[in-house]
Order: structure tokens, then C-alpha cells, then sequence
């Protein structure tokens, strides 16, 4: 099943759809039977000058054109309510107030009917090393009635950008290879002027990884800012998650909504944490943890060998009258020159050379050398 038989798995062309932003990419197509009423940014000309260096026969004709303030102004009042789907794929973190963008899609949509979402993945793309969008963030902006983004989106999203090599905005979960800032802090006044510009100018607001999406859903659901539940969040591979949406919040007991948060706060750490396996010098690389539980093995491993080697020559060197001590020495100097001079292996000197210190009873700091050449000074009894 690919990208858009996911997406849309629970609709029918004879669905009547409102997609949001489709752009050059649209969703359902009307050009391939789908019954889609667009909603834009321009229209249709103005969007095929926009992206001329796209593939321009993809963009539709657009029905409703939304600039500022919510979509439901955009689109007549006897067509609210009519829709079977609310679809919106790489929208969402766009818009300046995430509330009212929410808001619109459950006034459109019939009782029964769905708001289907594609979102990046902070885990997944430019977004890596920004934190994710908290509710907080969303009623905010909310109570300011954002039409606009602010000073601080501004500023967080071009300061934190990261690229993959190439230039590689967007990537798979599992892809290690090195990510970089890409932007200068010196250009931070041209990105603190953007948010006065008259115009809008466009940025992620808001950053998600899945478990977050759904704090944000639930917690904004439960303070009375939406009537929306999650039906089903799902990870793709690469760049992005998806997010299905009905109307009608989860009408949850105070212990069971407090429980049900934990449980996603919780999430949200564990994604994270799972995002910091990109980074080839973490702890939580699987391949370099791999990589340094083995090495530790081989230590043990070359310990245990350095161990074994002095238990020997002490047997080896001891009879009725006690230690042999010069015995005892010689053998391990000879254990010792059979340890190659470099590699992991050379561990084995230290160990052996320690382990025999502490049979003699000699200093710790004595070396090798003088360790092999020193002579006894008595037997022990």
C-alpha cells in the first residue's frame, strides 16, 4: 500500500472532500474522480507561477482561496458540515494558530466524518534539533489570534535548520550519516525582520514527533479548545507521520485523562530518545553500542587471559619452601613478551604486569623493565 492508499484507505471517490494546501502535490486528485473542493494560498494561475519548476499540470483548479484567518471564512456557510474528509498533507506545522486551524477542520467535516493529516516528523527532517510544540505554545498563539508567524518561530526554525549531506532536508529514521546547522547566527536579523514583513512569510511553527501530536490533541480536546480525539497515529519510514482525527473528544475520568498523558509524556522521551541513535557518537547507537559492548567483551576477555597467565606461574613457581620469586619473574616476563605491542590486546601487559606487582608485593609504579630485571630480595615463606 503506498503513501496515498495509507492516507486515504477509508474513503471512496464518491467521498466529498475538502484538501487543504495540496499545491503541486494534491492528495486526491479531482483529475482522477475524486469529489475535492481545494482550498489554497492563490489560485490556480498564480500557484503555476509560484512553483514553475515544478511539475505544473498537477495543480488544480482551486475552489476556495485562503489567506488569513480561519479556513471556515474561506469557504461558504451552507458547506460547513458537508464534508466527509478534511484532508491536509505537510500543512498543519505552516499555520500560524494550530487551534483555529483545527477548529475549521472540525466545523467542516460532517459528525461522521474524518481529518486525515501528513506531518513531518522532527525525528525525520530539518526540524531535528528543534524541541517539539508544546500545548502551551498552541493556546498562545490561539489567544493571540496569530495570523502571522512570530518573532521566535522565526528565529527557532531558520537558527536549529539541519541538512543531511547534499543539502538533504528530509531522511530516513534510520539513516546515521552526519547532520549539520545550516544557518549562521549572524543572519538572525534578517529572520527577526521576517516576522514584520506585510506579507506572509512562511516557517514551521509547529514540531511534532508522533507522541507529541497526540498530547497536543488530547490535552487541547480536554481544556475545551477542540472537539477532536485520535483515532490512529502511524510512523512512515521516512520524513513524516500520519494522524486521523474524529470528532467528539474522549470524555475521560480525571485519573484516567492524567494516566493516558503520562503514558504520552513518556512516549515523547523514548522518541527522542530514539532519535539520538542518528548521532553515530551516542550512547544509543545501536550499531556503535554494538560496536563498543564487543570491545568491552575483548578487554574481559584479555583480563581474564592476563589473570590466568600470573595464576600459573605462581603455581609454577611455588614449592614447600614458598615463591620462587626469580622463577616467578622470569616466567612472566616471558608471558608478557608473547603479548603483541599494539592493538586491544595490549591490555594483557597491564593486567599481567599489576596482577604480578600484587603477587610480589612491589610498587604499582615500577615498569616493566625494571620489573623484569629487578631482583629478589627474599623468598616468601
Amino acid at each position: 500500500m503506498d503513501r496515498t492508499q495509507r492516507l486515504l484507505r477509508s474513503l471512496t471517490k464518491g467521498a466529498r472532500i475538502i484538501e487543504v494546501g495540496p499545491s503541486f502535490s494534491p492528495l486526491a486528485p479531482k483529475r482522477d474522480g475524486w469529489n475535492t473542493f481545494v482550498v489554497d494560498h492563490a489560485s490556480r494561475e498564480a500557484l503555476r507561477t509560484k512553483y514553475a519548476d515544478q511539475d505544473v499540470s498537477r495543480i488544480e483548479e482551486v475552489d476556495f482561496v485562503w489567506q488569513r484567518g480561519s479556513i471556515v471564512d474561506a469557504v461558504p456557510d451552507d458547506q460547513h458540515g458537508t464534508f466527509d474528509a478534511f484532508i491536509a498533507s505537510h500543512v498543519i506545522e505552516h499555520t500560524p494558530d494550530i487551534v483555529t486551524f483545527l477548529q475549521a477542520a472540525q466545523t467542516l467535516i460532517k459528525p461522521d466524518g474524518i481529518v486525515i493529516l501528513a506531518a513531518p516528523d522532527k525525528r525525520k527532517c530539518f526540524d531535528f534539533y528543534r524541541h517539539p510544540s508544546s500545548t502551551a505554545d498552541a493556546i498562545e498563539a490561539f489567544c493571540q489570534r496569530r495570523d502571522r508567524h512570530s518573532v521566535r518561530t522565526h528565529i527557532d526554525y531558520a537558527l536549529n535548520m539541519a541538512h543531511k549531506p547534499g543539502g538533504e532536508g528530509a531522511w530516513h529514521g534510520a539513516d546515521t550519516r552526519p547532520i549539520s546547522p545550516v544557518s549562521s547566527v549572524s543572519d538572525e536579523p534578517n529572520w527577526r525582520l521576517a516576522a514584520g514583513l506585510p506579507h506572509y512569510t512562511d516557517a514551521h511553527a509547529w514540531v511534532f514527533v508522533p507522541a507529541s501530536f497526540q498530547l497536543m490533541i488530547l490535552e487541547l480536546a480536554a481544556a475545551g479548545y477542540i472537539d477532536l480525539r485520535v483515532e490512529e497515529v502511524t510512523e512512515a519510514e521516512a520524513t513524516e507521520f500520519y494522524a486521523w482525527l474524529r470528532k467528539g473528544r474522549e470524555p475521560l475520568p480525571q485519573g484516567d485523562l492524567q494516566a493516558k498523558r503520562k503514558q504520552l509524556m513518556d512516549c515523547i522521551i523514548i522518541e527522542l530518545a530514539e532519535q539520538s541513535r542518528q548521532i553515530t557518537a551516542s550512547p544509543f547507537n545501536t550499531a556503535q553500542s554494538a560496536e563498543d559492548a564487543a570491545a568491552r567483551l575483548a578487554e574481559a576477555e584479555f583480563r581474564v587471559e592476563a589473570i590466568q597467565a600470573v595464576l600459573e606461574a605462581a603455581r609454577a613457581s611455588t614449592d614447600r619452601r614458598g615463591l620462587n620469586r626469580r622463577k616467578f619473574q622470569g616466567l612472566i616476563a616471558e608471558a608478557s613478551r608473547s603479548i603483541p605491542s599494539t592493538g586491544p590486546e595490549t591490555v594483557k601487559h597491564l593486567v599481567l604486569l599489576t596482577e604480578a606487582r600484587r603477587v610480589l608485593g612491589l610498587p604499582h609504579g615500577l615498569s616493566g623493565a625494571a620489573f623484569e630485571a629487578r631482583e629478589p630480595k627474599k623468598q616468601i615463606a
